[in-house]
């Protein structure tokens, strides 16, 4: 690591794991590139797209308001969110195709609004307010552009997410949406693939008056929901929350104090990375003391990375390390 400042904001440009504000690149063989340049800002948190020859990516401050969008690792514009409770949860932002744009996705305007902005010119091409998440955060889309989660929260504060359709011009499927904000409180939230859901829940329980929907999970599990069927394939109970989580073929990968491979069909742990410390943080808002590494995920091909101040641990699922 003596290439440039230590990496804050790591992400995943395909099968390469790149630095956001400084554009170097590193390999499972422990090569590191040069520095191509520098942001001079604390960014924590970085996402990458690419489509085509052209790389997308973001740097951001998980809890602060302030985040930057590159376009070939040259700065393209400035981005922000509201500075309501922003320092409490993790910052909401994505990058995706959906039809035939690159869209940068995120609550610029509220933090209780949230909207599809074309990367390109920055035009605002549709927002949405719903009901069924109010402080919007861990914003993700599905490989094939039509759905969008955000696995945010709500004023008490507890965990919730919400799942909504997306058009092939960014515009919200009002008829298509999902809420899993009741039962228990939601911790982590992820796809599966297009069609699939992986959500896990903490041991707090939120009453409704009006009864439960179908979308409800217990305390203490791990389920598999189906979008096109509506309901749960699976729900497994489990003795430790997961933390953020990314569903990998049969497994999730939960990253509650070390990554851990869950099996979905049963809820065994197969696979605990005991060496890897990948801390302590539960849903959108609580990070555990101290706040936890930086973490950058790659579901579509079975690739994470932790870094900690000593070393950046790179993990295959398909069988190489370091």
């Amino acid at each position: 690591m003596s290439k440039g400042p230590d990496p804050t904001t790591l992400a995943w440009d395909r099968d390469v794991l790149v630095d956001v504000t400084t554009a170097r690149r590193f390999g499972f063989d422990g090569s590191v590139s040069d520095t191509n340049f520098y942001t001079p800002f604390k960014f924590d948190r970085g996402l990458c797209f690419r489509e085509g020859n052209t790389l997308w990516s973001i740097a951001y401050a998980n809890r602060g308001t302030k985040a930057v969008l590159f376009k070939n690792w040259k700065e393209h514009r400035e981005l922000n969110r509201s500075y309501y409770f922003a320092e409490t949860y993790d910052y909401p932002i994505a990058l995706a195709r959906v039809g035939g744009s690159v869209f940068v996705i995120h609550c610029p305007n509220a933090f209780n609004i949230i909207e599809l902005e074309d990367a390109e010119s920055g035009k605002i091409l549709s927002s949405k307010k719903t009901k069924e998440m109010e402080f919007h955060s861990r914003l993700a889309v599905s490989g094939n552009g039509r759905l969008l989660m955000s696995a945010g929260w709500f004023w008490h504060p507890l965990g919730g997410a919400w799942v909504s359709s997306l058009g092939p011009d960014g515009q919200f499927d009002e008829s298509r949406q999902i809420s899993f904000s009741f039962g228990a409180e939601i911790d982590g939230a992820a796809f599966l693939d297009d069609d699939h859901l992986v959500i896990s829940s903490t041991d707090e329980v939120i009453d409704c008056e009006d009864g439960f929907p179908g979308s409800r999970i217990g305390p203490m599990q791990l389920g598999v929901w189906s979008i096109p069927e509506a309901r749960w394939i699976s729900t497994l109970s489990i003795a430790t929350v997961t933390g953020p989580i990314m569903p990998w073929r049969e497994w999730a990968i939960a990253f509650y104090e070390h990554p851990r491979a869950i099996e979905l069909a049963t809820g065994k742990v197969v696979h605990t990375w005991s060496e890897i410390d990948s801390g302590h943080q539960i849903g959108s808002i609580q990070l555990g003391d101290p706040p936890p590494p930086g973490l950058a995920l790659n579901p579509s091909l079975g690739m994470f990375a932790v870094a900690d101040n000593r070393r950046i641990h790179i993990v295959s699922l398909h069988g190489s390390n370091r």
